[in-house]
């Protein structure tokens, strides 16, 4: 563009070929953002991203924008087209090059025979369908030019394919990798891929070539390239991973250049040969070593570069030569019908008789062969590269594309339909029997016991700053050997306790079963292509992982069984997933920190890195905790880290060196989630240096002297002081949050069960001379009334507690006996501030309360068993 631009008199959309970049960068532009838009259009149908991308081709092509006057010659004028073309090779074999990456050889290895075999029956069946198939097509729409030998071929190619790249990511959003039938489909369409590959390479030698023995040539000097990459290069970049530190900190700037110039440098080899240049990044990406981080830490840098930019202006391109018109008569769409019940029974028929030879059920078989029949984007690529070569014309093009487009949109709702989750389920137990017949057999136990035991924990660590809090915690529901502990007054903290001031020797003597700790780790799976190979590779990645490192460690030199296990999920099927753990586990309780309003985090603009409190509780956080007490069916407690156990005193005398003294406040009003809050307590008490209040708070109509009104005190001296108590609209929630009203207890009959189990669990622990507790000097309880209930539960807390102290308190958003909400309104105008909706909506008001009172100590939300 000459000097002065517009205003020279300069059209932007005018192609100038010694300058494109202005036309360019309008063209990029324009296919990104249409493309992502019918991404966000059709991500609520789980269709991959690959589906909009080559919708938002075709739309942007002759078929649809097309027709619009003056489209294509203003913004995709033919002379332009080489550029893009050239941009799009480039990300075309950087993505193959991430596709080698992808295919992890010891994957395949663990399920080889199963694999090859399912993949040989699909190959065979579909390639021979392909064959006959190819036949009608060259007669019915081609010049016969082109040699058929080389069309039956590609045909047969293009039929046989199975889009390993997209498989990987349906198999990853529908939560079925792990299972038997996603690690079959996935190995056998990684040989599906290899297989297509070498056979794509011969056709395309073939093309190329003046005659057979050339064709021969080629083929051979491809196939030693092959061997030269693995003899030599995968050795020298082995050695030079190591070298560099690449291995364990991921890839340096140094090893990165040396990787992508050796993917460009085969991609150059291949294409010298007669090969095309995208196979050249394919047989380096294969041989990249999976040890260690290198290969995922290769692929974070430079695929987010190919699936924003490279890969949407390919399939822009694919969608120019795509002519939907040329499907203009019944004969062509009788053959576009033909060709996708070929493409599709021939994986179904083939691949699902080979997996029920492989002790299969058929209707795993059955979603076996619909997994394999997920053509997506290799298949886009394979064809384009047959249309470039003139191998198929205009119109073969057309009905490949509507073919691969179809069967990979129906991959996704034929095998919810056909492999539906309660099958699953059914699946795994009939593979688990004695197992699960344990699990059901211990559950009613614990249903006839009515208590939590407390001795399988599950608990979720997705943060290190999550780890201090929930280290101290696991320690304090260790069950720990006989001991002699020393008591002192001021251990307790308050004086009503009626502890004399001398030292109190108790013998602790447990009985509780050793506490199992199965800690879960989960990150999000998102479109992405190094987390769905951290997904495959999720067994590695657990023991690199240093949350859960630093976990493991914590429980090997306190005695505690830690089992650590890393799922990677989409953000959606969080909560379901806690709650499949909870089940494979046989864990009795639950524990997740809390990541919501009141949490402490790191304040990364305060230079002095001083942590503050998080003022609202957000969406994600809001749909994730509703869906966890929605769908856990064992107890459950989130945990409010406020620098739990952080100051304690280094008690003396004492036959241990763990240093905790932590008291607990537990306010009682009664229900499930607060009968369930005092087993927790108990369960606490176990430990040797804790202490425990619990206070039985009665409501009343009349006034007691026991009643008490919270209000906000100065703000410089508060521990902490939330700036802003407005809370944004915002959307609906995955799981609806349930109203006041549908958690208290309105049938009388109800009412007295519940106050009758109250009083049942109270006087097994403190009635008078004979309870399990009433001698224990380490946990005072009292009753009381007040008409002020929540605020009079609150100030005691406040009273009690310090910084290092937990508050237990019962969610209270089940059955409860009584409701908070009209003095916890008059709590929210006393002190003008607010912690939002969400936050009482997940925590309940009580737990809010104490949030807004300011409470210096940590709090901890107990959700009982919904028996």
């Amino acid at each position: 563009m000459s000097e002065g631009g517009v205003l020279s008199g300069i059209i932007p959309t005018e192609y100038n070929p010694g300058n494109p970049i202005t036309l360019f960068i309008i063209q990029v532009v324009l296919i990104i953002a249409f493309t992502r838009i019918l991404n966000i259009v059709l991500s609520p149908l789980k269709q991959p991203r690959v589906i909009s991308e080559v919708i938002g081709g075709i739309l942007l092509g002759p078929s649809v924008f097309g027709r619009i006057p003056g489209y294509t010659k203003t913004i995709f004028p033919i002379e332009s087209r080489p550029l893009l073309n050239l941009a799009a090779n480039v990300g075309l074999v950087l993505f193959l090059f991430i596709v080698g990456v992808e295919m992890n050889p010891k994957a395949i290895m663990k399920n080889a025979r199963a694999a090859i075999s399912i993949s040989a029956g699909g190959i065979s069946l579909c390639f021979a369908l392909g064959s006959a198939v190819s036949i009608g097509l060259y007669n019915n729409f081609t010049d016969k030019t082109q040699k058929f030998p080389v069309f039956l071929i590609f045909i047969g190619v293009a039929m046989a394919i199975t889009a390993f790249p997209v498989l990987a990511r349906i198999l990853s959003e529908l939560q079925v990798i792990r299972t038997p039938v996603g690690v079959a489909a996935l190995t056998a369409s990684v040989n599906d891929d290899v297989t297509s590959w070498v056979l794509l390479a011969l056709v395309v030698s073939l093309v190329n070539s003046s005659n057979n023995l050339t064709a021969l040539y080629v083929f051979l000097l491809c196939i030693g390239w092959v061997i030269i990459v693995v003899i030599v290069v995968r050795p020298i970049l082995i050695k030079l991973i190591v070298k560099t530190g690449s291995n364990e900190n991921g890839p340096t700037l140094s090893m990165t250049v040396i990787t992508l110039s050796t993917v460009l440098v085969s991609a150059f080899v291949t294409s010298t040969i007669g090969v095309h240049a995208i196979l050249g990044g394919f047989i380096v990406g294969v041989i990249i070593p999976h040890e260690g981080g290198f290969a995922v830490g290769i692929t974070e840098k430079i695929e987010d570069l190919i699936n924003v930019l490279f890969l949407p202006v390919y399939f822009a391109l694919s969608g120019l030569k795509t002519q939907l018109g040329l499907l203009n008569d019944g004969k062509v769409w009788a053959w576009v019908i033909v060709v996708i019940l070929c493409a599709m029974m021939g994986k179904i028929i083939g691949c699902g008789l080979m997996a029920r030879v492989n002790k299969y059920t058929w209707r795993e078989s059955l979603t076996i062969g619909v997994f394999m029949s997920c053509k997506g984007l290799v298949e886009l690529i394979i064809l384009n590269i047959g249309y470039d070569s003139k191998v198929i014309n205009d119109r073969i093009f057309v009905i490949m594309v509507v073919m691969a487009l179809v069967t990979t949109v129906l991959t996704s709702p034929l095998t919810t339909w056909i492999y539906s989750t309660e099958y699953r389920k059914k699946m795994e137990v009939v593979r688990d029997e004695k197992n699960n017949l344990n699990r059901l057999s211990r559950n009613y136990n614990n249903d006839l016991l009515s208590k939590t035991n407390y001795s399988k924990l599950l608990v979720v660590l997705n943060k290190v700053e999550w780890l201090p809090a929930m280290m101290t915690l696991v320690q304090l529901l260790q069950p720990l050997p006989k001991s002699t502990v020393i008591i002192k007054q001021n251990d307790v903290n308050e004086e009503e306790l009626g502890i004399n001031s001398t030292s109190t020797v108790v013998e602790h003597d447990n009985n509780n079963e050793p506490l199992v700790v199965h800690a879960l780790r989960i990150i999000e799976l998102k479109q992405r292509i190094s987390d769905v190979m951290k997904f495959n590779e999720s067994e590695e990645l657990i023991l690199r992982d240093p949350i859960m490192n630093v976990f493991r460690m914590f429980g090997h030199l306190n005695f505690v069984n830690i089992k650590a296990n890393l799922i990677i999920t989409p953000f959606h099927n969080f909560a379901r997933q806690v709650a499949e753990s909870v089940k494979d586990t046989g864990s009795e309780m639950v524990i997740i920190p809390w990541n919501g309003a009141g949490s402490i985090v790191d304040d990364p603009v305060n230079p002095l890195g001083i942590p503050k409190e998080q003022k609202l509780t957000s969406l994600q956080v809001s749909s994730f905790v509703q869906g966890v007490f929605n769908e856990v069916n064992v107890s459950i407690g989130f945990l409010i880290d406020r620098g739990l156990g952080v100051g304690t005193r280094k008690s003396q005398n004492k036959t241990f060196s763990d240093g905790l003294d932590i008291h607990v406040y537990l306010p009682f009003f009664g229900g499930i989630d607060d009968r369930e809050a005092l087993s927790f307590v108990v369960r606490l008490l176990d430990h040797p240096n804790v202490t425990a209040t619990v206070i039985r708070i009665k409501k009343t109509n009349e006034p007691t002297d026991n009643d008490t009104t919270l209000k906000r005190a100065d703000p410089f001296v508060t521990h902490f002081n939330p700036q802003s108590d407005t809370e944004p609209q915002r959307p609906p929630l995955a799981h609806e949050m349930s109203t006041t009203s549908e958690h208290v207890l309105n049938s009388d009959v109800e009412r007295e069960l519940s106050h009758e189990a109250d009083e049942l669990l109270l006087l097994d622990y403190f009635k008078v001379n004979d309870g399990k507790l009433i001698n224990n000097p380490r946990i005072k309880f009292r009753e009381i009334s007040s008409s002020t209930a929540l605020q009079t539960a609150v100030k005691r807390g406040e009273e009690i507690v310090t910084h290092k102290d937990l508050v237990v308190v019962g969610r209270g958003r089940q059955k409860a006996v009584i409701s908070h909400r009209e003095e916890f309104t008059e709590v929210l105008k006393n002190f003008g501030l607010s912690y939002g909706n969400d936050t009482r909506k997940c925590l309940g008001d009580l737990a809010e309360a104490f949030l807004v009172s300011q409470i210096s100590s940590s709090i901890c939300v107990i959700q009982g068993v919904k028996r």
